[in-house]
């Protein structure tokens, strides 16, 4: 399946955004969606592959110059609920805080120490909601 997804990309590579990274900015590749699902969640690899292509169309059609690895994401978190996936989406959530919480964090605290326990704590919190979620279906 991995390598339909190649020749799918294949010709479509230059019509993808960029990708930034901790590492810089970086070339999007469909199959990182595919692996990722595949290994973080129950889903099949033909859905896998489905939600793939669905998301690299949208980024095309979306014709943005750089995205984040969180909004990737997000957008495919989008298509799994369009799709009836809501467990798969549950399976596929990122977890943290968003970046204005953070900022706000850093003006009241001040101390990088702090802040990184009250954001881990924050995470752990999420995490458990989640679970809870999940052992529900």
């Amino acid at each position: 399946m991995a390598s339909e997804i190649k020749n799918w990309d294949s010709g479509n590579k230059k019509f993808l955004p960029l990708v930034d990274t901790r590492i810089g900015k970086v070339e999007f590749d469909p199959e990182c969606i595919y692996r990722s699902l595949l290994r973080e969640t129950e889903i099949s690899k033909s859905d896998a592959k489905l939600i793939t292509e669905k998301v690299s169309r949208f980024l095309i059609k979306a014709n943005l110059e750089i995205i984040s690895a969180p909004l990737i994401r997000e957008i495919v978190n989008v298509y799994l609920l369009k799709m009836g996936f809501e467990n798969i989406r549950r399976q596929y959530t990122r977890l943290g805080m968003p970046k204005y919480d953070i900022k706000l964090l850093k003006e009241k605290f001040h101390r990088k120490k702090v802040i990184i326990r009250k954001i881990g704590e924050w995470t752990l919190w999420e995490y458990d909601a989640v679970d809870d979620l999940l052992k529900r279906d």
